[in-house]
């Protein structure tokens, strides 16, 4: 997996010394797509997110709001990451017009965000892989 991290230079090597444990972890160390990781304020979501561009660009891109304290920022990455598996795997797809399709299954995006199987995987993972990722 190719990697690129964009953002101030402390917030990109801490990134770039905890993501490596994340990517092996999650078992994408084989995955043929690009990944994009950007730490800016132009986030529509509160901490963070991630898109599936590899139709387009080959790519993931996860977009992370940049905060002072870089735990927030790992757990976020730690989060967003089990997103990235989740659509490498194919489990989690997201339609044009913005549906999101689970193991098969249509969510409208009226479903409430803590009842979504995809944030209940990502919050239920976080907090372990970013403990692994600390610790090597």
């Amino acid at each position: 997996m190719e990697i690129k991290v964009e953002g101030s230079r402390r917030n990109r090597k801490f990134v770039e010394a905890i993501l490596p444990s994340m990517v092996t972890q999650l078992k994408l160390d084989r995955c043929q797509k690009a990944l994009l990781i950007r730490l800016y304020d132009e986030c529509e979501s509160n901490e963070g997110m991630t898109l599936d561009l590899s139709a387009v660009t080959g790519a993931y891109l996860v977009v992370i709001k940049p905060k002072r304290k870089l735990k927030e920022i790992a757990l976020t990455l730690a989060h967003e990451m089990v997103h990235v598996k989740q659509m490498a795997k194919g489990t989690l797809k997201t339609t044009k017009n913005g549906v999101q399709i689970w193991a098969g299954k249509r969510f409208s995006k009226n479903t409430a965000y803590l009842s979504r199987p995809w944030e209940i995987e990502a919050f239920s993972k976080q907090e372990l892989i970013l403990r692994r990722a600390i610790e090597e």
